[in-house]
């Protein structure tokens, strides 16, 4: 073979390999997109900060973990986000995702430092909670080292109990739910979300990873409002009180289960701290009480009574549990009705067992105790007893 030769098979050869890289970059890594989130609670529209179904209306963090692993070798994987999971340390800390109210140019709405590039020739597992706080107890831990996210006995728990403050979302009475407001921000009683795992392709990856959160702990709400038959009286709460129930707990997210069956399973172990002194409270604060609103007529003849709006006076986290008949979960409230010149106190007391739908809290669910004041008008009726008639009789006979 001539030297000639030699060197057109080269270039040959050269040409070829150069052809097939080409080939493969286009197929697989033809542009680098970075990899981003886009977050909800439940179902939600993103980019929303006024929809309760977006994380950013309650929250505006979330840590993130992600592993990937080779789509043709499973040895070969990667921990994307977050700490790898090693011998000694199973709960490393995620990457804090951070909601921008001006969109990032490249990840949008939710941006964490260091951008991460999808690999196509990968497959992905994503998971998240939120918020990020040294208050937030929750942590996602791997079940062994070099578990990859979303595997076998994986899965969220406490490093320690949690214990709730009594934070009242409601400490100034208002005529509707507020709903968020246990924040980070606060720094009090934190709502604390989890999300489910999110599978992706690296080749056919969604334009954002969707996370989709869920509340761990349950919340309670009272509200009051009074009746037709107190329309023209001054109905005025002074205070209200919930005491009895469990404020402290650890979470294991295995044991969850909301299966179809009647009786779901919290994730929750509560327990009462020591020393206990937890309550929910509205306090006048020496405010002088709230007043009820009064409730309208219609112009239809008869007139259609409507109530009018209930405040509400409690809205608080409330730590999953059952109540028990000897619990002991009692709620007591102050009120006074003036009615004209008079004014009468009413003390108001119930245990909460009495109620069916509050023998249990189970994580996630919203529950509200509505309370209408309708007492009874203390009414008179008289009578008058007839005299009863006694007969005296006597013969008066005249004398001789």
């Amino acid at each position: 073979m001539r030297k000639s030769d030699l060197v057109l098979i080269a270039a040959v050869a050269s040409m070829l390999a150069s052809c097939s890289n080409e080939k493969f970059l286009e197929d697989n890594q033809d542009s680098l997109e970075a990899i981003g989130f886009a977050s909800y609670s439940e179902k939600s529209t993103r980019g929303n900060v006024d929809s309760e179904n977006n994380l950013e209306f309650y929250h505006n963090t979330f840590a993130v973990y992600g592993t990937k692993v080779n789509a043709k070798d499973a040895t070969k994987f990667q921990y994307v986000f977050g700490g790898k999971a090693v011998t000694g340390n199973l709960k490393p800390d995620g990457v804090t995702c951070t909601y921008q109210t001006t969109a990032d140019a490249v990840l949008g709405d939710w941006k964490y430092d260091g951008l991460r590039f999808w690999d196509k020739q990968a497959n992905y597992k994503f998971i998240a909670y939120a918020p990020v706080s040294n208050a937030n107890p929750i942590r996602y831990n791997y079940a062994a080292a070099d578990s990859l996210v979303g595997a076998q006995g994986n899965w969220f728990k406490t490093n320690e109990d949690y214990v709730l403050q009594g934070t009242n979302l409601q400490a100034t009475p208002t005529d509707t739910v507020i709903i968020k407001g246990f924040t980070v921000e606060a720094g009090e009683d934190l709502d604390l979300m989890i999300s489910s795992c999110n599978s992706q392709i690296g080749k056919t990856h969604a334009e954002q990873v969707p996370l989709s959160f869920r509340h761990i702990l349950s919340k309670l709400n009272v509200s009051i409002a009074k009746s037709k038959a107190l329309q023209d009286c001054t109905v005025t709460i002074n205070g209200l009180e919930i005491t009895g129930l469990m404020d402290k707990g650890s979470y294991n997210e295995s044991l969850y289960d909301i299966s179809t069956s009647d009786s779901k399973v919290s994730g929750w172990t509560a327990s009462k701290s020591d020393p206990y002194d937890y309550a929910l409270i509205y306090d006048t604060l020496g405010q002088g009480g709230k007043v009820l609103n009064n409730g309208t007529f219609s112009t239809d003849n008869p007139p259609v009574f409507t109530k009018g709006k209930p405040f509400y006076f409690i809205e608080s986290l409330v730590m999953p549990q059952s109540i028990t008949a000897e619990g002991q979960v009692i709620l007591t409230m102050n009120y006074t009705i003036q009615s004209g010149d008079y004014v009468e106190e009413f003390p108001y007391e119930l245990d909460l067992y009495d109620v069916a739908n509050l023998q249990k809290f189970d994580e996630g669910y919203n529950y509200t105790l509505n309370f209408t004041i309708d007492p009874d008008v203390i009414i008179f009726d008289a009578n008058v007893s007839t005299w009863s008639d006694i007969n005296a009789n006597k013969i008066i006979e005249e004398e001789d």
